[in-house]
């Protein structure tokens, strides 16, 4: 008998997580979708979109899902391929371990880990692309687009972050299915 409701429980938690990972994938898309439409001054929601769904995730799939809206940002930006990916990659995976072991699953936490990883992306891009080739009022680039621009990604974080906690506790996250896994393995030797 307990070997039905653990086979049952894995087929449920298995399905879960195929929902929730398409979820996500139609989410990035989404954001890619509304990051190529419009003009220069719009927030970059891959960014708090991905660092949302790295918080719920191990550190295997936030570096996948840094390196997926890394490379479709670059795209969307029109920068080096590349260029931003390896910065989310890093952002992402270093908020998948702040997560797993140091930090709660907090609004504040995540607001302020987006707007270190989005003052960071704006500076870099600013350096490396407006300000290295020493033209003329290129400071207004940085206040007049950067600044504004992060903020909104930054206020952006607001609205996603709920949703995909919300997600992430109906499919269940990779510390639940640990303990489950170790629960049902217990109860399965007695």
């Amino acid at each position: 008998m307990i070997r039905r409701s653990t086979r049952q429980e894995r087929r449920r938690y298995y399905f879960l997580q195929t929902l929730q990972w398409v979820i996500f994938g139609l989410l990035i898309a989404l954001a890619f979708l509304t990051s190529t439409a419009g003009s220069m001054l719009k927030p970059l929601l891959l960014i708090p979109l991905s660092l949302c769904i790295s918080s719920h995730t191990g550190e295997i799939q936030a570096m996948a899902v840094g390196t997926i809206s890394g490379l479709l940002l670059d795209i969307s930006c029109g920068k080096l391929l590349g260029y931003n990916a390896v910065l989310l990659v890093v952002c992402c995976v270093a908020v998948s371990l702040l997560y797993n072991y140091i930090l709660r699953q907090k609004l504040f936490n995540i607001l302020l880990l987006t707007a270190v990883c989005t003052l960071v992306q704006g500076y870099l891009d600013y350096t490396f692309y407006y300000s290295i080739w020493g033209h003329e009022d290129v400071g207004l680039i940085y206040t007049g687009v950067i600044l504004p621009s992060g903020a909104m990604t930054v206020a952006s974080t607001l609205l996603l972050y709920a949703p995909i906690k919300w997600l992430a506790e109906k499919c269940g996250n990779r510390r639940t299915h640990e303990l489950e896994k170790t629960m049902l393995g217990a109860a399965y030797r007695d």
